[in-house]
């Protein structure tokens, strides 16, 4: 019982958000063009913050080397699979590259991260937490975009494929999650390097610290709510036996392989399956539908699969989160 509860503690804020995202939305508090604008904002500022204050507080002799290293080689394991299940699942070239992205690229900027954070109650673990997501995402982000953009071009029908993949490597040099790990790093490097007397600053300018600080407390709730409020279920489903294959292999048995194979190198501990969680058990990016759209893939599976992998999310987190308390990986 006490599993299931520590489940649930950790799942229904996150699905609760979710809901009065999509409620805001219909009952006319949140407009489309509110919800475009707080996307942006989410992501050029709050998360951005967020990782920095992570960064700005640790410290680098708690890099996660064997955790890097897993993620990685368990994404490209992932992206390989998906091919063959992609081509078993459909034979319509412009759902391919669509079902690829859909099963390996989490959204783990909007969902992933905040997932991260409440995970524990501990001061000392959530810290240990951020540090390491912080850290990770450096890795994390661009793979999935770099992935996502290779299975579309591979299988998309357009001739701006080259083009488009060219621009997408060029975005993320300016991708403003990025720019504020790699600051946060610099940072930290600096003050491993200086005297403590030194310049820094949460010491000389606490003003700054505390306004950094507020904002990435911002960015939890309001992303996802963001999430919430980006659903839309007005859309028929052209293939439900086809979507709920792709939803029952991202949001369950990819994450289910991945933390099994972690469980048995015994090499992690409780913050790093947290982590895993947040990086395999995510529900689908939602800007892979108009990365689909861009690269001529299926736009209307691309987005039943966010709507639906995001939907049935809360129960397949449950069951993760349940499964990994009660083997004592939580």
């Amino acid at each position: 019982m006490s599993e299931i509860l520590f489940a649930a503690n950790i799942v229904l804020p996150m699905a609760i958000l979710l809901a009065l995202g999509y409620i805001f939305k219909k009952s006319g508090f949140f407009t489309r063009d509110f919800v475009k604008r707080g996307n942006k904002l989410c992501f050029y500022v709050l998360l951005s913050c967020s990782l920095f204050k992570n960064l700005y507080d640790s410290v680098l002799d708690e890099v996660p080397y064997a955790m890097i290293v897993f993620t990685v080689l368990a994404i490209l394991a992932e992206f390989v699979l998906s091919v063959f299940f992609a081509r078993a699942v459909s034979d319509k070239r412009n759902q391919i590259g669509v079902i690829i992205q859909g099963v390996v690229r989490s959204n783990f900027a909007y969902v992933g991260i905040p997932l991260s954070t409440l995970m524990f109650t501990d001061s000392e673990l959530i810290s240990q937490t951020s540090n390491e997501i912080s850290i990770l995402s450096i890795f994390v982000i661009p793979m999935f975009n770099i992935l996502a953009v290779t299975a579309l071009t591979l299988y998309g029908d357009t001739k701006e494929n080259g083009r488009v993949f060219s621009r997408t490597i060029n975005n993320l040099r300016k991708n403003p999650i990025i720019i504020s790990i790699v600051l946060g790093i610099a940072v930290l490097l600096f003050r491993m390097v200086v005297p403590q007397s030194a310049f820094f600053i949460k010491n000389n300018l606490g003003f700054v610290y505390k306004v950094i600080g507020y904002l990435a407390q911002m960015s939890t709730p309001f992303a996802l709510l963001l999430v919430g409020a980006g659903l839309d279920f007005s859309h028929s489903v052209s293939n439900m036996k086809k979507l709920m294959s792709v939803v029952a292999v991202k949001n369950l048995v990819f994450p289910g392989v991945v933390m099994l194979a972690a469980y048995l190198t015994g090499l992690f501990n409780a913050v790093d399956f947290a982590v895993m969680i947040s990086v395999f058990a995510s529900p689908t990016a939602v800007s892979s539908a108009v990365m689909a759209a861009e690269l001529g893939g299926d736009e209307d599976l691309a987005n039943e699969i966010v709507i639906y992998t995001t939907m049935f999310s809360i129960i397949s987190l449950l069951i993760i989160i349940y499964v990994l308390k009660t083997v004592g990986c939580l």
